[in-house]
């Protein structure tokens, strides 16, 4: 799904999990980047000016290092602390010269793949404090569920089996808002690194045998990206 950049003013406010334990509702956009630097400005200036230091929020550039055939070159995700925080950020933005500025940089640096809207469902491996460096590496895996409570109790018995000196942060988030996109669930794995990211591959963790027998017929993945993080802005 190719969207344009009016897609953008319509939805997005001031992308992926650590920092955002407290996040309550978030939008993502994959991005084909033209000109990375330009964007990357475009933001700094953004979240500097008078507007973007007004709403409370937090947005997190991220670089695909491998997503299949997908002409995405970045992802921006999003994140607000409550639904009103969002419809704060889309109400100040609607008359916002900031606004206005920011998005001609963002269509002139990227043009926007495909945008979805999403939120935690609080289940987590409650390894959060692995994550200390900003610049981190993410396994995400973007999956179609069609019984989520057991999948969910399936996939949190997983993670709680995890080795324990593996330092990743694992959730699990639910996509709300897809149009014609894939997916209703997204797995985000995080560490400080790819190194630690990938210290224990998926076919040696404890369980994962019989979670995917589990799951196989109530789930199938859709996507499995590996991502570096560029930058964080955050107001909160």
């Amino acid at each position: 799904m190719r969207m344009n950049i009016q897609s953008l003013i319509a939805t997005l406010g001031i992308l992926f999990f650590s920092v955002n334990s407290s996040a309550q509702i978030a939008l993502g956009f994959d991005l084909q980047v033209s000109d990375p630097a330009r964007l990357i400005s475009a933001m700094d200036e953004y979240t500097a000016s008078q507007t973007g230091q007004s709403i409370p929020g937090t947005a997190i550039l991220s670089q695909y290092v491998a997503n299949g055939n997908s002409p995405a070159t970045h992802n921006l995700a999003v994140f607000y602390p409550s639904v009103e925080g969002m419809d704060e950020a889309f109400l100040r933005n609607a008359l916002s010269e900031d606004w206005a500025k920011l998005i001609s940089e963002l269509g002139a640096a990227s043009t926007i793949i495909l945008d979805v809207m999403f939120e935690p469902t609080g289940l987590t491996n409650g390894n959060s404090d692995a994550v200390t460096s900003e610049l981190y590496a993410s396994r995400w895996l973007v999956i179609d569920v069609t019984d989520e409570a057991s999948f969910a109790a399936e996939w949190q018995e997983l993670v709680d089996a995890d080795p324990e000196g593996w330092d990743v942060n694992a959730s699990l988030w639910r996509i709300i808002g897809r149009g014609d996109a894939t997916g209703s669930h997204l797995i985000s794995y995080q560490a400080n690194n790819f190194s630690t990211l990938l210290s224990v591959r998926n076919s040696e963790r404890p369980g994962i045998g019989s979670f995917q027998r589990a799951v196989n017929s109530i789930s199938s993945v859709y996507s499995i990206n590996m991502v570096n993080t560029v930058k964080i802005w955050t107001n909160q």
